[in-house]
């Protein structure tokens, strides 16, 4: 895994994160090193309730379950986050207190994530 953004999740003997050359996000396995799964996209994450959020470059959100079978989106947004400036979508999300937060340019979007689970 040839990280970008500096942003990898341990969680359970498993890394998760984004590939710079090799484009994709990723399961490895931690003491191997074996690819579990790879999918499209690049960008940030972290991990709350049971869950990753992936932050992709494009401001594409998506809620992912860490699974090792397979990639497992439960579900994405994008018009969201709409109007936040020029650019790539590089800040790491950030989930506190019940909300994500997601900085891009000089706009800070907050949702109420309370409920998603």
């Amino acid at each position: 895994m040839d990280n970008h953004h500096g942003g990898i999740i341990l969680h359970d003997g498993y890394l998760y994160g984004a590939g710079h050359n090799s484009r994709g996000w990723f399961c490895l396995d931690f003491m191997v090193g074996e690819q579990m799964w790879q999918t499209r996209g690049k960008g940030s994450l972290v991990y709350a309730d049971d869950m990753l959020y992936f932050l992709e470059e494009n401001g594409t959100m998506k809620l992912v379950k860490p699974t090792l079978e397979k990639y497992g989106e439960v579900s994405s947004f994008s018009k969201c986050l709409k109007g936040g400036g020029k650019g790539m979508h590089w800040a790491h999300p950030v989930v506190c207190g019940g909300r994500l937060y997601i900085r891009h340019a000089d706009k800070l979007f907050t949702y109420d994530i309370r409920s998603i689970h």
